[in-house]
């Protein structure tokens, strides 16, 4: 059979896929955007926390909408919605307890209290040493650790780093702030040998706030970081600091203005230490419809329109705000602008006179701000086959829009996607800026790894990110209304045309949340893994390598779990970016993996960073 050229054809299929606006369904209004993120990001929806009263009173917003747009419900046992379990936080049990010379034994509270991010464990009778700001950075020329022996020791360490107020202090550079974060202290100490660590709040160098220990931050899911890590006021500290004739003000005014470190075992001073901590678990829920095609062949075929509803409830570790722990994190842009959208395209779709040819299911993910862990259930249970799956189109803060600019991503993942997102765009006065990749910390991300053609829609950062400021009043609401439109026709398009051509994309992206929250990404050399985002212990589980990386030189493949790297054991994914980001492009490192039940031993080059 004659055949037409690919851009003859490829023209064809764009002039009888993409609607013209003329012929478009008349669009939801700003205001039924702007009423959707008001009630999800409302107080009476706690900030959607993952197991919260006000996730349930979110989610049960959203299938009550779906509902009234007459679709089909999609979840569980012929419901709305699609169950599964998770972790949701930890707690903390009645052994946790800090011993202190003189026999007096501390329970949690305005001197001392757990983090978190604890490991569970005893530490008996141990000497304590102090260890600066408990940094190791050989890249700075500043190294706590440098000439003190930890092992088996309790490390006492200031919070946050060098000269942390001054803006000219080398650790004041991007590439350094993760020096201040207390799970990077953690792994040091543990990689040092070291049997806990003890955290020294530093009220000293801010007099406004108080000489409490840094919150427990218990309300999302932690990784443990393996040692047992507990924080103490400066009081404290300066009690166990007493047999050196200092305190902790002082030695930190010392060692910021020096820049050299001064660590040294306390005489005397031996500290026991317990961590008990109980994994909280909960149930957590997609929101799952369908609207069923039109055409009695193609109807088996569906495209996926997701966002994720969860955000981060009042607060927890991964609140860029951690003084307001226990405020309201309302998640307004993150993400009930991307649900919003979502009932916008449902609304827009079930009420055309002209349904589509394909199904449409409409999906609102869980537990994305703990992990993809949502989106990665529902690849697992999908109510439409993934092999049907003929795309997924996400979106994740898609309510700043400024400026008209509109970030795609995923554009290398269907080989005709470029070209439809420029034909769809006309008329709307967006100005759109691509990347080819389908990885980044958001949900498509579960769909390209399971080989599935995907878009992600982003109006791009803000300083309300993940803060308790990311409120309704902020979205552009009118903005977002145009944003949809464009969505609106390239999900008309994948519904009712030609279906796209999976491609693996060549390039990387840099995700919508910054350095890359929960996908090890960031500063650092280039590996390239890609995790696979669903609860599992004991490694990193990986569905797959991206091509041409170092990971797959080195012969690492889908299914293997890194377990050690360059020395540094891995428990879990912030194990694994602690290690790679101690290496330097060109570093040959010594890895293993867990490969069908057996350790697999390989040596990668790590490379510059794309």
């Amino acid at each position: 059979m004659n055949r037409l050229p690919l851009s003859i054809a490829l023209a064809i299929w764009l002039c009888l896929a993409s609607p013209s606006p003329a012929a478009e369904t008349p669009w939801p209004s700003a205001a039924d955007i702007q009423a959707d993120v008001a009630y999800l990001a409302a107080p009476e929806c706690q900030g959607r926390g993952v197991g919260s009263a006000g996730m349930t009173r979110a989610e049960a917003y959203i299938a009550d909408a779906f509902e009234k747009c007459g679709l089909e419900p999609a979840g569980d046992l012929g419901g709305w919605f699609q169950r599964f379990e998770v972790t949701v936080g930890v707690r903390i049990q009645p052994a946790t307890m800090l011993g202190i010379p003189g026999g007096l034994d501390i329970s949690p509270g305005s001197d001392f209290q757990p983090l978190a991010l604890s490991g569970s464990g005893t530490v008996k009778s141990a000497q304590v040493v102090f260890a600066g700001y408990g940094v190791s950075a050989p890249d700075f020329k500043y190294d706590d650790y440098a000439g003190i022996d930890v092992k088996g020791k309790l490390v006492l360490a200031l919070a946050h780093d060098p000269r942390e107020l001054d803006q000219k202090s080398p650790f004041r550079s991007p590439k350094a702030f993760r020096y201040t974060e207390n799970r990077y202290k953690a792994i040091t100490a543990r990689e040092h040998g070291a049997a806990g660590l003890l955290i020294v709040n530093d009220a000293w160098r801010h007099p406004k706030d108080a000489d409490t220990p840094i919150a427990f931050g218990g309300g999302h899911a932690v990784s443990p970081a393996g040692l047992p890590v507990a924080s103490i006021s400066a009081q404290l500290a300066d009690k166990l600091l007493a047999p050196m004739k200092a305190k902790v003000a002082t030695l930190g005014a010392k060692l910021d203005k020096s820049l050299t470190p001064a660590s040294r075992e306390i005489p005397s001073t031996r500290v026991s230490l317990t961590v008990a901590l109980e994994q909280v678990r909960g149930s957590a829920a997609n929101v799952v419809a369908i609207l069923p095609g039109a055409d009695p062949r193609l109807s088996a075929e569906a495209v996926v329109v997701g966002a994720h509803h969860d955000h981060l409830g009042l607060g927890g570790v991964y609140s860029l705000s951690p003084s307001a722990a226990g405020s309201i994190h309302h998640g307004a842009d993150d993400n009930a602008s991307g649900v919003a959208g979502v009932l916008a395209l449902a609304r827009r779709f079930s009420k055309s006179p002209a349904r589509p040819a394909r199904s449409i299911v409409f999906a609102t993910f869980s537990a994305e701000e703990l992990g993809l862990l949502g989106s990665a259930h529902y690849t697992k249970a999908p109510p439409v086959p993934l092999t049907a799956t003929v795309a997924m189109v996400n979106m994740d803060m898609i309510g700043r829009l400024r400026e008209g600019k509109l970030n795609v991503q995923g554009v290398e993942t269907g080989t005709e996607f470029r070209r439809l997102l420029e034909d769809s765009s006309e008329g709307t006065g967006l100005k759109l800026s691509y990347s080819g990749d389908g990885y980044g910390p958001s949900d498509q991300t579960s769909f390209y790894a399971k080989d599935r053609p995907v878009l992600f829609f982003f109006t791009g950062p803000h300083t309300d990110y993940h803060r308790p400021t990311d409120t309704a009043d902020k979205v552009n609401s009118a903005g977002e209304a145009e944003v949809l439109t464009l969505i609106g026709r390239i999900v008309e398009s994948l519904a009712s045309g030609k279906p796209p051509t999976f491609a693996r994309a060549k390039s990387e992206s840099k995700g919508p949340h910054g350095a890359g929250q929960n996908t090890g990404r960031g500063y650092g050399p280039y590996f390239g893994s890609i995790p696979d985002f669903s609860e599992y212990k004991g490694g990193v589980l990986l569905s797959g390598v991206r091509p041409g990386s170092p990971a797959e030189k080195a012969g690492v493949r889908a299914g293997d779990a890194i377990v050690k790297f360059g020395g540094v054991r891995v428990a879990n994914l912030e194990d694994f970016t602690y290690a790679l980001q101690t290496h330097r492009p060109g570093d040959q490192v010594e890895l293993e993996v867990l490969r069908a039940g057996k350790t697999v031993p390989l040596r990668a080059t790590l490379e510059k960073r794309r």
